[in-house]
């Protein structure tokens, strides 16, 4: 009794990475007839736009105007609208030359983005092709199976760390949010101590103050818990916080004495929480920076470790 022959899914791949090279192909030549689009679009305004002062030339010299009454005292007129009218109808040629340019590159353009629809998701196809390869390869066992495995390990770790990144820049956004928040009420209520200081200020403008304060203080301690966050989810990755900014009670200090030096002493409050905040917003966009920049670094990794997988399973 024969027994049908296990099916080699190689050739399954082999068709998908022809079908990723055709679609890399028709990207490229798509970007080329988007550019002409986009170039023909231009120079069809431009020549409507010629088209529409040319017609205005001739509708002047066609009708009641000044143009018109000055051409005729000159005795010209004829011989200048017919002028007119031939560079009218030069304009007109030319936006219709640039049309049909345009109509060519739409329909070029239409015609690529059909045949990269018909090839559909080349990209999961020649993922489901290589998981398809790699299953054969680890009921087949030999080397190329425990090679599959250590580049499996290896990508598992890459992801997580990725996993790990992404946490710390979200929460670094989150404090980014509520220091910027914090910073432009500070730099509020530093305008109305001003007036408060040297124009004399008075009740609203103490209660305009006190407001944009609260609302500062509320913000910052808000985002010292931000930071507090930023702190353990860099923490995850080996990296230090930031530190916090753990300033209370901005209205209550010496605001009540209602004299120049207590005006003083809350504007110079102010400046200091307004210090602390941006160097707190510095810091945070320095760890911004680096978070970018290792998962940059841990995007190649990816990529490196999936091409070693791609590689192995061609060669399988």
């Amino acid at each position: 009794m024969s027994t049908t022959p296990e099916p080699d899914p190689r050739h399954l791949l082999d068709a998908a990475e022809s079908a990723v090279a055709e679609h890399d192909r028709l990207t490229a030549r798509r970007e080329r007839a988007l550019g002409a689009v986009q170039a023909e679009r231009q120079a069809l305004a431009q020549a409507r736009e010629r088209l529409a002062d040319e017609t205005a030339d001739v509708e002047r010299l066609e009708h009641l105007s000044p143009a018109r009454i000055w051409a005729g005292l000159r005795g010209d007129r004829a011989e200048r609208l017919d002028r007119e009218r031939a560079e009218q109808q030069a304009a007109q040629y030319a936006a219709g030359v640039v049309e049909a340019r345009l109509a060519a590159a739409e329909r070029e353009l239409a015609a690529v983005d059909a045949e990269l629809a018909a090839l559909g998701d080349v990209g999961a196809r020649r993922a489901q092709a290589l998981h398809a390869v790699e299953a054969w390869v680890r009921t087949h066992g030999g080397a190329a199976a425990a090679d599959l495995d250590a580049l499996a390990r290896e990508a598992g770790a890459v992801a997580a760390e990725r996993q790990e990144v992404a946490e710390a820049a979200a929460a670094a956004r989150t404090a980014l949010g509520s220091l910027t928040e914090a910073a432009g009420y500070l730099r509020s209520a530093d305008g109305w101590a001003t007036y408060d200081t040297f124009f004399g200020g008075g009740l609203v403008a103490d209660m305009v103050k006190h407001d944009k304060l609260d609302k500062a203080a509320a913000l910052m301690r808000r985002a010292d818990l931000d930071l507090r966050r930023l702190a353990t989810e860099l923490g995850d990755l080996g990296q230090q916080g930031v530190g916090g900014i753990g300033i209370d009670g901005l209205t209550s200090i010496f605001d009540w004495m209602d004299n120049i030096f207590g005006d003083w002493a809350v504007k110079n409050r102010i400046a200091d929480a307004a210090g602390r905040v941006q160097r707190a917003l510095a810091a945070v966009g320095h760890v911004q920076q680096g978070l970018a920049a290792r998962e940059e670094a841990l995007r190649h990794r990816a990529a490196d470790v999936e091409a070693r997988r791609a590689a192995l399973l061609r060669a399988a």
